[in-house]
């Protein structure tokens, strides 16, 4: 073999980031000119409306995405199409206020629709937090085509485009009609900011969208300097947030975010310095308002908050949580489990280890397994590995394998191959093989798992940016 084991992890991020670059670098010129800062954040809220109507209608964003993304797109283009008529010609009301309005309706209604739906609000913020860390090659190729297409689009009327964007009353006197002209901006605006909010989240999307723009604005007074400038940052700050991301094992989104705010102080700075009549005495404003700044910081860790002892009272509810932990009674234990679970006590992590060694009761088994990753009780592992060694249910030993991941210990994959080997009931075969997907983002049978392991097993560790072993 050559040991070639595919492109690494940031490949495709860092390819989508700058696919980003490219659609959102272009549209902040158009948005900042228009003065309508706050109208990704609306389209995003009516891509989610159009979302949570098909979830009240059956559909799932894991089962029919298609669907799900169909519906989105319709009602953001009918939130083009009210946002394009809400202009007016003498802009007696700023469009930012019907903006906000169109904002906060989405928001309530999707909110109303939701309360009927089950479960699925998780799925709903699974949309609007994008999936940036596990997109693929092809959603990248595809979303680069779209993206394209739009171009393409803005390039052949970009005359009307940016006419109606820097002086629509000039625009309208020549013969443009504002209203349709501005629906088909607002069309092509939506189908971006509804694929681009489903892969990158709203945060990052705002971020691509305005702050390259505002320092384009900064530093160059045309159109095309500033397109140019917008894409360069939104490159840099793509390329220096995945650097981030790679080194600190951190997910994506929040370096790339911080990284575009880093970029536009920076660039605040730098203007400021080179737009002021004495250069000098404005270096030294800075330098006198960072050493202010600084002291203030320090100031502030004087009021950290002591570590006190919790008193009598906490100590007693602390005593009370160990002894029903030492009952025999699964309906003092679990409250306890639950409750340790819930509160993160580290304090806890011994009586609740001393809880798997002992219980012959696979609820608390289950219940304490839970707490313990609640509790990222690495030290837990032995005594996990001899529960699932002992006679246990197999749906039980798959939730202590669980565990055992969960704490990033990727020996629970051995207690998975050892349960399937055993030919368990289909409903807990299928959910040790979701598991092993849900893990490592592979989808494999025991035959393609066993081989997995034995050529990957040693090497594995755990990433916390795409949360999985690889």
């Amino acid at each position: 073999m050559s040991g070639f084991s595919g492109p690494p992890w940031w490949l495709y991020p860092l390819l989508m980031c700058l696919v980003l670059t490219g659609i959102h670098g272009y549209l902040g010129i158009h948005v900042l000119k228009r003065k309508v800062i706050f109208v990704d954040l609306a389209m995003a809220q009516i891509a989610a409306l159009g979302a949570a109507y098909a979830i009240l209608l059956g559909y799932t964003p894991q089962e029919d995405p298609l669907a799900v993304y169909c519906f989105s797109l319709g009602f953001t283009l009918v939130g083009a199409a009210v946002i394009a008529l809400s202009r007016m010609r003498r802009e007696k009301i700023p469009h930012e206020a019907f903006i906000g309005i169109v904002y906060a309706s989405a928001s309530a209604i999707a909110m109303l629709l939701l309360a009927k739906t089950r479960s699925e609000t998780d799925q709903l913020k699974h949309m609007l937090a994008g999936s940036l860390l596990t997109v693929e090659a092809s959603k990248v190729w595809v979303t680069a085509a779209i993206y394209a297409g739009i171009g393409l689009f803005h390039w052949a009327f970009r005359a009307k485009f940016f006419a109606i964007s820097e002086d629509p009353e000039a625009a309208e006197k020549a013969g443009i009609s504002l209203r349709f002209w501005d629906f088909l901006f607002y069309v092509s605006f939506g189908v971006v900011i509804t694929s681009s909010v489903s892969i990158a989240g709203v945060l990052l999307v705002f971020s691509y969208l305005v702050v390259p723009g505002v320092i384009a604005v900064m530093f160059a007074d045309g159109t095309r300097g500033r397109v140019a400038i917008a894409w360069g940052v939104g490159t840099a700050v793509s390329v220096v947030g995945m650097i981030v991301s790679y080194k600190g094992d951190f997910a994506p989104g929040p370096p790339i975010v911080a990284s575009f705010a880093a970029a536009l102080i920076v660039a605040g700075l730098v203007h400021y310095v080179a737009s002021s009549d004495r250069s000098g005495m404005a270096v030294g404003r800075l330098a006198a308002g960072g050493v202010v700044v600084a002291l203030a910081i320090y100031g502030t860790t004087f009021l950290r908050r002591g570590e006190e002892s919790h008193g009598h009272h906490a100590d007693d509810a602390f005593s009370q949580l160990v002894e029903a932990l030492k009952s025999k009674d699964d309906g003092q234990v679990l409250p306890a489990l639950d409750h340790i679970a819930r509160t993160k006590d580290a304090h806890a992590v011994d009586p609740v280890i001393e809880v798997v060694r002992t219980t012959k009761s696979d609820q608390a088994l289950l219940h304490a397994a839970e707490a313990l990753v609640a509790l990222e009780a690495v030290k837990a592992l032995p005594a996990l590995h001899a529960a699932a060694a002992r006679d246990v249910d197999s749906d039980l030993r798959v939730h202590l394998a669980q565990a055992i991941l969960d704490l990033r210990d990727p020996s629970g994959f051995a207690i998975l191959i050892r349960v399937l080997e055993q030919g368990p009931p289909r409903i807990t075969a299928d959910e040790a093989l979701a598991l092993v997907e849900h893990r490592t983002g592979r989808k494999m049978d025991l035959a393609a798992l066993k081989a997995w392991w034995s050529e990957k097993g040693p090497s594995l560790r755990w990433r916390t940016d795409s949360r999985r072993f690889e």
